[in-house]
């Protein structure tokens, strides 16, 4: 449950916007003028959808098909007894889909194991006006006491995962077709050239509503999207689980989950400045258009996740009830 929590709270932070990357990293050059900026990032943009395939074979996608495997790779810490605490690894197996209907019908659905329990699986949908997630999470509540729910908080959860879901599914489309969806649209402005470890990466900042930023980086060379970057503030927390080998009694089972409970303390992180990455990889041909087949997530530098996409359909039928339904509140 804990990183069901942990995950969701990251798509909700998402919509929080942090310059992270200017301060971060030296842009080589900017411009003062906003004019000039937005018609430099427009003109990159169609550089690069040129490189992909040209206006012509991306404005003939009216569907897009994806489907993937996805690899997490989590570290937590298992508290086996009072006196063993061990660091650990896993790799967690999943799958993602995506369905493009355009102009504005749009789903993403992710399935992934966790560390305890059964497969986790949950879908974003975006319908015209209206965007939702199934199953929808349980209701935040704005009291004190967390159990405390009212009418409010309903609708502000409500409100947030619709943002999450048309946030999450722009990503892919912005990634992928370098474009964004009709009811979340983008303004685009070019902030410079950045250096990297692998090279010089162009720079666009996008915008939307609610707050909404995010950073395209486009190769310079191949005029391919390299990533799209997300920068926000908050604490990253470390997975701690109890894991004994065997059946104890009361005693030390009530010592080992004390033991639990102060290495949460202890390792605990204040509020921090984080950025995560999406890097597009491995293009291949695809009826015309050069399509990414590995998109690695990467957070401060780390390495959480890898999508691996083995299918793509373009201008097939996709079954319009994948796109219907909007789930009740979970009370």
């Amino acid at each position: 449950m804990g990183l069901r929590r942990s995950h969701h709270r990251f798509m909700q932070i998402l919509a929080i916007p942090f310059c992270f990357l200017l301060s971060t990293f030296y842009l080589a050059s900017a411009f003062d003028d906003s004019a000039i900026r937005t018609e430099r990032a427009k003109a990159l943009i169609d550089r690069s959808r040129l490189a992909i395939g040209g206006d012509d074979a991306l404005c003939r996608v009216q569907s897009l098909s994806v489907k993937g495997k996805v690899k997490r790779y989590v570290k937590y810490i298992s508290v086996r007894s009072p006196k063993s605490v061990e660091e650990k690894e896993r790799t967690l197996s999943g799958s993602i889909e995506l369905d493009f209907s355009f102009p504005g019908k749009f789903r993403r659905k992710y399935t992934t194991q966790v560390l305890r329990g059964f497969n986790y699986s949950y879908t974003e949908i975006v319908n015209g006006s209206r965007a939702w997630r199934n199953p929808p999470l349980r209701a935040i509540s704005s009291n004190r006491d967390s159990r405390v729910i009212d009418v409010e908080d309903f609708e502000r959860t409500t409100q947030l995962q619709a943002r999450g879901a048309r946030q999450q599914i722009t990503f892919y489309s912005l990634g992928l077709l370098l474009q964004g969806i009709p009811e979340f649209p983008l303004q685009y402005s070019y902030l410079g050239l950045l250096e990297t470890a692998s090279g010089q990466a162009d720079v666009i900042s996008a915008q939307g509503p609610e707050n909404f930023q995010t950073f395209l980086l486009l190769d310079p060379k191949s005029n391919f999207p390299l990533a799209i970057a997300v920068a926000y503030i908050d604490t990253v927390q470390p997975t701690v689980l109890v894991e004994t080998p065997g059946f104890f009694d009361r005693r030390f089972m009530q010592a080992t989950w004390q033991r639990a409970r102060e290495e949460r303390r202890l390792r605990a992180r204040p509020m921090r400045r984080n950025e995560m990455q999406m890097q597009f990889s491995d293009y291949r041909l695809v009826d015309g258009i050069m399509l990414p087949h590995l998109i690695r997530h990467v957070l401060n530098g780390i390495l959480i996740e890898e999508v691996f996409f083995d299918e793509f359909k373009i201008n097939q039928n996709i079954n319009p009830k994948k796109f219907e339904g909007q789930p009740k509140p979970v009370y």
